[in-house]
């Protein structure tokens, strides 16, 4: 099997690493190919696999039986973005746990979804497609993950809780049981949710609140 990295930056190398280790655990062979953009500013240990095009090149494996893509970025814009552009080549998406997460009984993942070392999804939980459980973030029981969420590293999530399309959630944040996070919100690092929160907005602190723009005032200097 090969697998079609999308992206090649340091996120998409941990999902390289990540899908080496799940494949290697079955005692399935894979060869991991990279694709990106910015080719030219990547450069990707050997041992991982090798940058070989930008996404453009990736119509050129349409029909390979043998091809399957893999998200490497994680943000939800970004996966968006790419996920919409790279539909029409009909390429099946690969969903990587690594053998170092835990996923309990009764769980659904959805295609194109990653899951890192570390991380804990624990009972009857619904993931749904390309969503980024990074590296020690914990899923509590019956919590729903819609479409392109991604948790930063140790997000953890109580129980019942609903994060909507989209959302990120920043590196520590905590979201208490029974809340739901609204569609592409977006929590900085180490927020605390205590009430649940409207989608397309930033939140900060402890507890999380919106970050307010202030209006600057015409011919009035910003202080430094």
């Amino acid at each position: 099997m090969r697998f079609l990295i999308v992206g090649a930056a340091g996120h998409a190398q941990e999902v390289a690493w990540s899908l080496r280790e799940q494949e290697a655990r079955g005692g399935r062979p894979c060869e991991i190919l990279f694709f990106d953009d910015a080719v030219a500013k990547r450069k990707v240990a050997s041992e991982l696999g090798d940058v070989v095009g930008t996404l453009s090149d990736l119509r050129a494996w349409a029909d390979r039986a043998d091809a399957t893509l893999v998200l490497g970025v994680g943000l939800p814009s970004l996966k968006t973005a790419i996920t919409e552009r790279l539909r029409a080549l009909g390429l099946p998406w690969a969903t990587v746990v690594h053998p170092a997460a835990t996923v309990g009984p009764n769980c659904r993942i959805g295609e194109g979804t990653y899951v890192a070392a570390g991380a804990i999804v624990t009972v009857n939980c619904t993931i749904g497609r390309f969503v980024t459980i990074n590296m020690h973030c914990q899923v509590a029981h019956d919590d729903v993950l819609e479409d392109l969420v991604t948790l930063h590293p140790d997000t953890h999530l109580g129980g019942n809780v609903r994060v909507e399309e989209g959302a990120e959630l920043g590196t520590g944040s905590i979201v208490i049981p029974g809340l739901t996070v609204g569609a592409r919100a977006v929590l900085g690092a180490g927020c605390t949710v205590v009430r649940s929160l409207p989608g397309e907005a930033t939140y900060v602190g402890i507890p999380a609140h919106p970050v307010v723009r202030r209006a600057r005032v015409p011919g009035v200097a910003s202080a430094r």
